[in-house]
């Protein structure tokens, strides 16, 4: 996979302003169907016209919004996306999910999300195993931290994996907005395939930079 930049929709309807630019500068388009609330069908029937739409109904402990029906979210919808993120950690409740967007040829995404420690190496490695065992299409990483070192210790596991797995990574940083900004140019380089960044005037998590703003820097030519 070529590097995307991912918009995230966090809150429906958007401003027509949004609407125009993320047909320019967003690759993907994430629906953040338990931040969006019940208007979440009308922003992917929205969406799914304009651009390839990512199903993403986040885990209350992994910084999501409590959805009682979250299986039957993904399940309804599959036919209308092209991607779906589950967190790692709810694979064992959602492997139905997982093997019925398998069948309907849609591209899996297990994440993992931590706001309270920086994982080490070889925990980050056991998730990839874990993700890989679980025939994901992408394993993904968000990570809060206020300190640059991270980074640089994140660039370096990234550089390393990157010869040993078998699935495409997506890795980045929460937390202040020039941390968040910077992971978000930086681990590109070393692999992480996906960028994701707000659409629109709200962010989904600490510090999340602007969709457009990445797509610019990233991928128009006066900026690379």
């Amino acid at each position: 996979m070529d590097l995307k930049v991912v918009g995230v929709l966090s809150y429906f309807p958007l401003e027509s302003a949004y609407i125009r630019g993320c047909k320019k500068y967003n690759d993907i388009i994430e629906v953040r169907a338990d931040l969006i609330g019940e208007k979440y069908q009308e922003a992917i029937e929205k969406f799914t016209k304009i651009k390839p739409i990512l199903l993403t109904v986040r885990s209350e402990k992994e910084g999501g919004v409590y959805v009682p029906s979250r299986k039957e979210i993904y399940i309804r919808n599959i036919d209308k996306v092209e991607f779906i993120d589950i967190e790692l950690s709810s694979i064992h409740e959602m492997q139905f999910v997982v093997h019925h967007a398998r069948a309907k040829k849609k591209k899996v995404i297990l994440s993992y999300h931590s706001f309270d420690s920086i994982p080490k190496e070889r925990e980050l490695d056991k998730l990839v195993q874990r993700a890989e065992l679980a025939n994901a299409d992408m394993f993904k990483a968000a990570i809060f931290t206020l300190s640059h070192r991270t980074i640089v210790e994140l660039c370096l596991w990234l550089r390393k994996i990157t010869f040993k797995k078998t699935l495409d990574l997506c890795v980045m940083c929460m937390g202040s907005p020039k941390i968040s900004l910077i992971s978000r140019i930086v681990f590109p380089v070393f692999g992480s395939k996906l960028v994701y960044g707000k659409l629109g005037k709200a962010s989904a998590a600490p510090g999340q930079p602007d969709s457009f703003l990445l797509y610019k820097i990233l991928k128009e030519e006066r900026y690379s």
